[in-house]
């Protein structure tokens, strides 16, 4: 009987305990031998103080504490900003990196690498190879691009990543530029899957094309066709179509809900201007070598308070002006995990 009124006493506390908050679910990897990227325009070096002398001219923000909270609730394996002053040197980024997510620490000798091409910026927890800026012929603007050395004993192969910042507004030339842009792409892509070009990538290495490409939804979107199936509107500069997948198939594009719920997916909204909210940002990739185990596009403002408090975020950290519904960009994060080869 004692035992009895013990148990029952226990489940009526119980019932009165209020429950302990957790992080939402969709925050988390599936599996935490995936390895997580995060693609993020960050608005003009927002992420830095104001009085920094190296401040862009275009700088109107200060987003310092909300990025440390986003990398803190993400903590993302891979970082691919764009909007980065192309003159600050990339160890700013990748000491704000040491110091908001630590590689290891309990080992101060692992920091994180950082290759800044253009004004977007690559930021790995493993050492960057084969950086560049740009392709050859060159493309409109630039880029970063590395490869992303993973642990062997844990990978089978590393990855290969672009990170794009295109030209954005509409009009012909701004149009054209785009093209440009993703033409030379592919260009470098075809080059790096084919022996002795100008780069040369291990067969089946996975490849990701990252980054603010502004894919506007009353714009050609020539650049994404290009991009995304290897078709190549100047052949006369940047060589023949061709299917740009290792097993000579189209690219996979992510395109993650906000939150992994739902059907919105835009990636960029100003309700304080005549353009209409869109998938601006794309992650683009092999999926014949890689899956996509999760993806989303961090939204904090449609959380609940308890969501955002238990993961350590504030609802209007991903927006310029939440009241006015100006958000410019929000972040990408996505999970990739190696594909097995389906045949010879």
């Amino acid at each position: 009987m004692f035992r009895y009124r013990l148990c029952l006493t226990w489940l009526l506390l119980s019932a009165t305990l209020p429950a302990i908050a957790q992080p939402p679910d969709f925050l988390a990897k599936r599996d935490p031998a995936d390895v997580r990227m995060l693609c993020y325009n960050i608005n003009w070096d927002a992420i830095f103080p104001p009085d920094d002398p190296l401040n862009h001219k275009f700088r109107s923000h200060d987003r310092r504490d909300a990025f440390v909270r986003i990398l803190r609730a993400v903590a993302p394996d891979i970082v691919c900003l764009q909007e980065i002053n192309p003159t600050r040197p990339a160890s700013h980024v990748s000491t704000m990196l040491d110091r908001a997510l630590p590689v290891d620490a309990d080992d101060d000798s692992k920091l994180w690498q950082a290759y800044l091409g253009q004004d977007n910026l690559i930021a790995a927890r493993w050492p960057l190879k084969l950086t560049a800026s740009d392709t050859v012929p060159p493309s409109d603007r630039g880029h970063a691009m590395a490869l992303v050395d993973l642990p062997d004993e844990r990978f089978a192969a590393d990855f290969y990543i672009i990170n794009a910042h295109f030209k954005s507004a509409g009009g012909a030339e701004n149009i054209a530029r785009r093209t440009k842009h993703a033409d030379a792409l592919m260009n470098w892509i075809r080059d790096a899957r084919a022996p002795e070009g100008k780069i040369d990538l291990p067969p089946r290495t996975p490849i990701i094309i990252c980054g603010d490409l502004n894919v506007y939804d009353n714009d050609p979107r020539r650049h994404l066709f290009t991009i995304i199936s290897g078709d190549i509107l100047d052949e006369t500069a940047f060589g023949a179509d061709f299917l740009p997948d290792w097993d000579n198939t189209i690219l996979g594009d992510v395109l993650p809900t906000h939150n992994a719920h739902g059907w919105q997916r835009w990636t960029w909204r100003d309700d304080t201007s005549k353009f209409n909210p869109g998938a601006l940002d794309r992650v683009i990739y092999t999926d014949s070598t890689l899956e996509v185990a999760h993806a989303y596009i961090l939204n904090t403002t449609t959380l609940s308070e308890a969501e955002i408090k238990a993961a350590g975020l504030e609802s209007a950290d991903v927006a310029l002006d939440a009241a006015k519904g100006e958000f410019d960009h929000l972040p990408i994060v996505v999970d990739f995990r190696l594909r097995r080869p389906s045949g010879p």
